[in-house]
């Protein structure tokens, strides 16, 4: 997904609090599951998941609700530090990889983080703003957006596809 490709909004949540972020992930997956790649009935969908929103929005929070819904055994946590993380569920792999760090899309290219999009795994992606050149061409946006404080403001959701993938 560079930054200059068409993007078409497709599903938005409406707003929730932290406590609705469970629910929020639930009403996400058949969403997510229409427009990644498609594998057995219920099971986790490939592709990946560009996650934008500001610092503290809950981006990770909404990986830990998605692959708690999916019923994935580990705990999701950032990558802030260690750049990716893994999580097995269902028998596909989920890769969680936050690029805050990074000094350049370069940088994304010499560490060889374009990898992980090649085969048939989910990512998500924090931060895709900071090498959006990395991300293939059928990435989805999903956007979360705070509503008031951090702490007690909403929350919502925004999924959005590119204009040439057909759901």
């Amino acid at each position: 997904m560079s930054s200059e490709q068409s993007l078409k909004r497709i599903w938005a949540s409406g707003p929730f609090d932290l406590e609705g972020l469970p629910a929020a992930a639930e009403q996400l997956i058949p969403v997510l599951s229409n427009v990644l790649r498609p594998v057995d009935e219920g099971r986790i969908p490939a592709g990946v998941v560009a996650l934008k929103g500001e610092m503290g929005a809950g981006k990770t929070t909404l990986v830990k609700a998605l692959c708690a819904a999916w019923n994935v055994v580990e705990d999701a946590v950032s990558p802030t530090f260690a750049l990716v993380q893994s999580y097995l569920g269902q028998n596909r792999t989920i890769y969680h990889l936050d690029l805050y760090r990074l000094k350049n899309e370069e940088e994304a290219w010499d560490l060889g983080l374009t990898e992980y999009f090649d085969g048939d795994e989910l990512n998500f992606v924090e931060w895709p703003e900071r090498a959006p050149g990395i991300l293939p061409e059928d990435a989805v946006l999903l956007e979360v957006d705070v509503n008031g404080l951090h702490v007690d403001g909403t929350r919502e959701l925004y999924l959005s596809i590119p204009h040439e993938l057909r759901m």
